[in-house]
């Protein structure tokens, strides 16, 4: 029988919850901003697919134009994790073209450098999670046979018109990028400390 070296297994396992923790605190910052961009190709794919057979300034249109309730979805999420995080909301435009932009919102951070960080984080990356919500909840409705008609048709407008703009901006993954030095050690904070004691 061997004998049961306990410093060297105790070494070993946080070893392995160091190694996990850093996975995750490197990847899952980037994750979020590849699977935007991902969203954002799509989305773009599937324009100039139509775009082989309709006018370019139609797709143009009918995506920020005719989907316009996900223009609005993507501002009230940024506002609604600003208000989550703490920041403060001085200025909220849901649908108003302004250059590139369709809506924007602005916010002033408040709190320390670690709640600055969540705030950058959060409120810039939120039109990917209220999106996905919003999408899968649309599909939900829709899939469901006691949906009436009429149900069916709004919930698959919302959600297209939503899936079409809940990537983030340009802008938005500045902010985001500015976060992501303090997230990454609270990320591995956390991960590390759940490990530690077996709660993932």
């Amino acid at each position: 029988m061997t004998d049961l070296n306990i410093p060297e297994l105790w070494a070993q396992i946080n070893s392995n919850i160091f190694l996990l923790s850093l996975t995750v605190a490197v990847i899952l910052p980037f994750a979020v901003i590849l699977t935007g961009y991902a969203i954002h190709m799509l989305g773009l794919t599937l324009a100039q697919l139509a775009d082989l057979f309709i006018d370019s300034w139609v797709v143009y249109a009918v995506i920020n134009y005719l989907f316009f309730p996900g223009v609005m979805l993507h501002e009230l999420a940024h506002a609604l994790f600003a208000v989550l995080t703490g920041a403060r909301v001085t200025e909220l435009t849901l649908f108003k073209r302004d250059g590139d932009s369709l809506g924007h919102v602005n916010f002033q951070h408040r709190g320390g450098t670690i709640l600055v960080a969540v705030q950058r984080i959060f409120i810039s990356s939120a039109p990917m999670y209220v999106g996905g919500i919003v999408v899968f909840a649309c599909r939900h409705f829709i899939l469901l046979a006691s949906t009436p008609l009429w149900a069916k048709i709004l919930s698959g407008y919302i959600g297209i018109s939503m899936f079409f703009h809940m990537t983030m901006s340009p802008q938005d993954i500045k902010v985001y990028v500015k976060g992501i030095p303090v997230f990454m050690v609270l990320l591995f904070i956390e991960v590390f400390l759940l490990r530690l004691f077996g709660m993932i």
